[in-house]
Order: C-alpha cells, then structure tokens, then sequence
C-alpha cells in the first residue's frame, strides 16, 4: 500500500500528545490463522487462495498464526512450510510470522527454517516470533510453561545471533545464510511495556494483538502505553526503523446483521476454547447476545463507514506503521473472506490513508 501521508498521519488521533516521531501508517497486511471445522486440507487450500487475492488487491503483507494441537481451530503448526506454499503462489508480498512461539522450538532450526523460505521468497520474510499463551501445547512439548518468557528472551538472543552469521557450537555458521533476515524480526506484545522495550532496544518490530489482558478499556486505549514505551526505546543505532504492527478483527458487510451472522458463531467457539486453555484472558463473563459479544471483543464488523470511524478512532493504530486485519476469532465463508478483503483493500484502507500497492 501506499501512504496518503496528511490522512495517515495529522487527521489521526494520538500523535500530537505524545511529541514523539511516528513513521505514519505505511502497510496493510492480512493475519491469517488458517482455522476452520471441515477438512484440513480444505481448510490450507482455502488460506493458500486467500493469500493470492491478498496480492492481486495490493495488501502488503501476508501473515499467518502458529498453532499446535488444534488451538483455535487452526491446522499449521509449521508455519514455515506453509509460507513455502504461498511463496510458490505468490510474487510481490511479504509473508509473515505471527507468531512462532519460540520457547516450543530450537533457536537454530527456527533459523534454518525461516532462511529456507526466505531463499524461496525472494527475500520476503518477516520473521515474527513469540512466547505462547496456549498452556496444553507446552505441556505436549514437556516444556515449562511458567517459563515461556524467560526462554523466548534466551531463544531469541540465539536466533538472531544465528541469522546474522555468528558460529554455533562446533564453529559452523548458518547455511544457507540469510542476509537480512535478523533485521525482520518482529516480537508479539498483547500489552504491557517490558516486551515492548525488549524488541525496541534489539531493533526490532513490534506486533500488538487485537486482544489485550485488560478487559475493562477498549484495546486500542490499553495498547497505548505499550507502543509510546516502543517508540521511545526503540534503537536507531542498529540501522532499522521502528515497526509497529498492530492487528484487529475487519471485517466490512453490507450491515451489522450479516457481519453477526457470519463471525459469532466461531466467536462462541473460540470463546469456549480460550477460556479453558489460554492464559490471561479474562473470558468468564460471556455475553448472551451475539451483537454485545463481537462488541466486547473490539470486533470492527458491519458497514464500511462504521468499520472506518472505529478504526480511525483506535489511538494505538493512531501509532503503528502497519494495520494487520484479520477476521480471527470469526470463521467466515471463503468467498465472504474475499469479498471482506476487497471492502478493506478499496474502501476502509484509502479511508486511513492507504491505497492498494500498483
């Protein structure tokens, strides 16, 4: 996407009282969490479709979740071997990872891997990692879970040492190398600052959840605290510019009706799952009215207009460089994904500035 650079920059709120540079809104990407109930590889080829509408209606990136054991109905828990499957299909955008959760994984084979698909790409992967919330998979894994941080900042040391050439036990280096890669790493925040000046001091990109651990503020009034503590801790020295991905539930129709209809049925389902199996998420307090529901989870769903002043109001993407829609925790129809993915592309995104890429 390019940027309309007055709509992305002065018409948004939460610039002018912080004082602080914003590289402006820059890039729409896709998060994708390749979920569904049917066959799985229905469910691949549905997700691997998506991501060539995603190029041929100019969003800039193209990413996908991790996840183990059938948590929130997704089916990739190699997100990397996926990502080989959209490089083949794909020619221009940018794929990413959001997330590998690292302390499941061994540093240097997250290396190895991320480096294979980055040869096969061209060059085009964002290389998004993360500590895990889902406590049944670090158990599957024999893995402690009460650990998770203090692992990911140790993995994450060995990571990013590994893609930038350094020797590993022995004496070899990575091969094949990844020139470039460490400088698009990217860490997951769902709020809080400690994560966010962790990534900003390593150089970092900063990606923001569409939930945060506080249910008593709307999310983007949560997240603001998290992405200012970024953006003033962020270290130019390493030679990256601060990035700030900053993903929500988008999900424009023709009314609010059709938008209920179509994502509350897998809001409920994934409501029923994370709350037994996901940490710090307040979910015991439920809402009976499926409206009220998609309401409580910040969920931007109905007419464009509607979709749009929400948004524009949101003050943490008031702040990012990127807006990263998904439909996620919804489980809409493959052809009312796409016709979603054009309202955004044509409609909602040059409303925030942006317009698709030629």
């Amino acid at each position: 996407m390019a940027t309309n650079a007055n709509a992305a920059t002065r018409e948004r709120p939460g610039l002018e009282r912080t004082g602080l540079e914003r590289p402006g809104l820059e890039r729409l990407g896709l998060l994708v969490h390749v979920a569904g109930q049917g066959d799985p590889r229905t469910v691949l080829d549905q997700h691997l479709r998506l991501a060539v509408v995603a190029e041929e209606l100019g969003y800039d990136s193209f990413w996908i979740a991790q996840h183990h054991l059938g948590a929130e109905s997704g089916v990739v828990p190699s997100p990397f071997v996926f990502l080989a499957a959209v490089a083949a299909r794909t020619h221009r955008i940018r794929l990413g990872t959001a997330v590998v959760t690292l302390p499941l994984e061994d540093p240097v084979r997250v290396a190895e891997d991320a480096a294979q698909a980055d040869l096969l790409s061209g060059g085009r992967i964002e290389l998004g990692i993360g500590s895990g919330a889902h406590r049944p998979s670090f158990e599957a894994f024999g893995r402690d879970f009460e650990q998770r941080r203090a692992d990911q900042e140790r993995a994450a040391r060995v990571l990013e040492d590994t893609l930038r050439g350094g020797p590993l036990p022995g004496g070899a280096p990575l091969h094949p190398p990844a020139p470039g890669l460490a400088d698009r790493i990217w860490q997951a925040a769902v709020s809080g600052t400690e994560r966010a000046r962790l990534a900003a001091a390593a150089g970092h990109g900063l990606l923001l959840s569409r939930t945060t651990t506080d249910p008593s503020s709307p999310v983007g009034e949560a997240q603001v605290p998290t992405a200012e503590a970024y953006f003033k801790k962020f270290d130019t020295s390493r030679g990256t510019r601060p990035r700030l991905g900053v993903s929500r539930t988008v999900y424009p129709v023709a009314d609010r009706a059709t938008a209920v209809r179509d994502l509350a049925p897998g809001a409920r389902s994934w409501l029923a799952q994370a709350a037994t199996e996901w940490a710090g998420r307040d979910l015991a307090a439920t809402e009976s009215d499926d409206d009220a529901l998609l309401r409580r989870h910040d969920i931007h769903a109905g007419p464009v207009e509607a979709v749009t002043a929400g948004l524009a109001a949101d003050p943490a993407l008031a702040l990012a460089t990127d807006l990263i829609v998904q439909f996620q925790p919804g489980l809409p129809s493959f052809g009312s994904a796409v016709g979603a993915l054009e309202a955004i592309a044509t409609r909602v995104a040059p409303a925030l500035g942006l317009r698709p890429r030629p």
